[in-house]
This record gives structure tokens, C-alpha cells and sequence, in this order.
């Protein structure tokens, strides 16, 4: 049985990881993928499908973290993940990542995080989401900027790969320019239609590779 969704985008939706998502698509390949963890902390050890299935289980009992499936609109395709990690309730923040397995648009992460900011900010009540990426996807923090997310400093250093070290880039967006953002856009922060997100998104490209 599949479970409901929880955050509906325009191309994709957001929904509670089933056991299955591991089990049966390609959720444990992308963990052991050299392509797909070329950027993050994964692919080190390798890791089998129960020990994802147990990790993923164990999130689920934690009220620190929100972990959601990204699923393709029409066809329920396995796509991604997206949580948001040590949510703090207190300090009013929290932690974002995002996995993208099988990208089919180049609007799927960005939509995935505009909908967890959205719940974070609407429901959680929280005041900043933030988080650090390898330099290598600096253009995709460039993309953020549509939500409202800023490139904050970085990190010297901090991650080493096959022999070389590559610096962290900071990003993260108060709850208040998310949701002045939100109002300009008539209340979609994710504009109106695919077609007006993908070309902002366009636009973001080509404005960092002009810039390097």
C-alpha cells in the first residue's frame, strides 16, 4: 500500500519513506554509487540494503529529523530523499539534505527543498534552515537562491578526495526572507508553474558560470 503524500510540487512529491523504497528501488544503490556521493560523506564503506532499511528505521523513532521519499508525480517513481536533520525546536533551527538519485528535471531538488522549508517554517515554527556542500555543487546553491537561501562563507578545507581538499560552501534562509519571497510570488514560493521555476532556474545557471 503506498503511503499518502505529504508535500505536493509541480513534477514531484514528497511522502513517508516506506521499507520498500529500500528494498525494492534504487535508494541502496545510490549510497555505493561513486557518481552520485562524488560530493557528499557516502560512499566510503560500503553499505547493504538491511543496514540502510535499519538506519532509515532508526530515524523514524527520532523527533530530531523528518526524512520524506521524493516521488515523480504521476507515477510514483523513486527519485530522491529529502529531511530535514537536528531540527532544534528551541534555537528554532534545523539542518536540510537532499539525495537525488534519478533527477529527471532540473527543478526536482529545488522543488523538494522549497516544499521541507515551506513545512519547516509554516508548521515546525522554525526561524533559519541552513546547511554545507561541497564546492562542487556550488551552482546548485546557486539555484537555492529562488528560495531565498544565501551562500553564507565556507568552510576551508573540509573535504578530502582522492588526494585533494575542496572547501564546504555555507547556505541557509531565515524564515522571514523565505516568506517575504513567498508573498511576492502571489504565496508559491515555487512560482506558479514548472515552466516559470525552470527558467528562474536557468537564469541562476547561467549567472554563475558567467560569474567563475
Amino acid at each position: 500500500m503506498n503511503e499518502p503524500v505529504f508535500l505536493k510540487g509541480h513534477t514531484i512529491s514528497l511522502r513517508p519513506t516506506l521499507d520498500s523504497d529500500i528494498l525494492e528501488t534504487e535508494w541502496h544503490d545510490w549510497y555505493n554509487d561513486y557518481t552520485i556521493t562524488k560530493f557528499n560523506s557516502h560512499g566510503v564503506f560500503p553499505i547493504s540494503r538491511s543496514e540502510e532499511l535499519e538506519f532509515i528505521k532508526e530515524l523514524r523513532g527520532q523527533k530530531d529529523s523528518i526524512t520524506l521519499t521524493i516521488v515523480q508525480n504521476g507515477t510514483g517513481k523513486v527519485v530522491g530523499n529529502v529531511a530535514l536533520q537536528r531540527i532544534d525546536l528551541i534555537a528554532r533551527r534545523s539542518n536540510i539534505a537532499l539525495t537525488i538519485g534519478d533527477p529527471f528535471s532540473i527543478s526536482v531538488g529545488v522543488e523538494a527543498f522549497g516544499l521541507l522549508l515551506q513545512h519547516a517554517f509554516d508548521r515546525l515554527n522554525l526561524n533559519r534552515v541552513g546547511d554545507a556542500t561541497h564546492e562542487g555543487l556550488s551552482v546548485f546553491v546557486k539555484m537555492l537562491s529562488v528560495l531565498g537561501m544565501q551562500e553564507e562563507g565556507r568552510w576551508r578545507q573540509f573535504f578530502l578526495r582522492n588526494g585533494k581538499y575542496h572547501d564546504a560552501v555555507l547556505f541557509g534562509v531565515l524564515a522571514s526572507e523565505f516568506n517575504q519571497l513567498r508573498e511576492e510570488r502571489g504565496g508559491n514560493i515555487l512560482f506558479d508553474s514548472v515552466d516559470k521555476l525552470q527558467e528562474e532556474l536557468v537564469k541562476c545557471v547561467r549567472s554563475s558560470v558567467q560569474s567563475i
